[in-house]
């Protein structure tokens, strides 16, 4: 009897539904083009409602420069952002070479704060490296109910990294 009662008492603490990773439900990464040379054109934003994404695609589907500016745009439209409880969150990054690598870390949840890090590598030494600008974005639908803000840290690469001044953006508009 012991035992049935140990293990009814244990079922209920560690129900599924009762242990909840709040870092797995704050964000989710949406996979879109990483490089594109119409990225250009905007800066880092956060989207705070279907109006807000609407107003976004089109203001960039008249602007220049676009590779496939298509695959973005079905690639957001896909992802399903429920903005009721979501923001979609579109973080540039520019690098001064279309040699240097770049990469996404995973975000980490720091209280309500989501850090993203966008890491360019350097150039390695002796190679000389493209002279052309190249652009990236990242996008991350975060949860309105576990995040205040997302916070991008990024280290440009070329010839040597160096850091750049974190970007904070709000989610929940004051």
């Amino acid at each position: 009897m012991k035992i049935v009662l140990c293990c009814l008492l244990l079922a209920i603490l560690f129900h599924p539904r009762q242990v909840i990773d709040k870092s797995a439900q704050s964000f989710r990464i949406i996979p879109i083009p990483t490089k594109e040379h119409g990225y250009n054109n905007f800066d880092s934003i956060v989207l705070r409602s279907k109006k807000d994404l609407d107003s976004f695609l089109t203001n960039t589907s008249t602007q220049i420069g676009w590779n496939n500016r298509q695959a973005f745009e079905d690639a957001l439209v896909n992802a399903k952002v429920d903005f009721s409880k979501e923001a979609l969150v579109l973080l540039r990054h520019t690098e001064g070479s279309g040699s240097v690598k770049v990469a996404f870390e995973t975000p980490v949840l720091q209280g309500r704060n989501l850090v993203c890090e966008i890491q360019g590598k350097p150039i390695p030494p002796g190679y000389g490296g493209t002279g052309d600008m190249a652009y990236y974005c990242f996008a991350v639908a975060v949860s309105k109910a576990h995040v205040d803000r997302v916070e991008l840290r990024a280290i440009q690469g070329g010839f040597s990294a160096r850091r750049l001044a974190p970007i904070v953006l709000p989610i929940v508009e004051k």
